[in-house]
């Protein structure tokens, strides 16, 4: 199944991060230097405007499973447009079906 990719740097620091969006409703960044992959869905992710930028959240019932990032506002409406276009995508899949 087709995952969009874009490399990101983040605005608050020299680390780099790259996001993986799936029509299936998957997100995973990768943030370069430190090997941390954080994973998540579609229905518990959103996006809080802040003063460094915005703040891309994943929040679950665990805290263990919760985490954050910060992205440029133009990074955090490209990763926004990517997640609307893969919502689209899984549904043209499953009306072809």
């Amino acid at each position: 199944m087709y995952t969009e990719h874009k490399h990101f740097k983040l605005p608050n620091n020299t680390s780099e991060v790259d996001v993986f969006i799936s029509p299936t409703g998957d997100i995973e960044v990768m943030i370069e230097g430190n090997q941390q992959v954080l994973k998540g869905d579609f229905h518990h992710l959103s996006f809080k405007k802040m003063n460094a930028g915005v703040d891309l959240i994943y929040k679950t019932r665990s805290k263990k499973s919760s985490w954050d990032i910060i992205l440029t506002p133009q990074d955090a409406e490209i990763v926004s447009k990517m997640m609307n276009e893969a919502d689209e995508y899984y549904e043209i899949i499953m009306r072809d079906l």
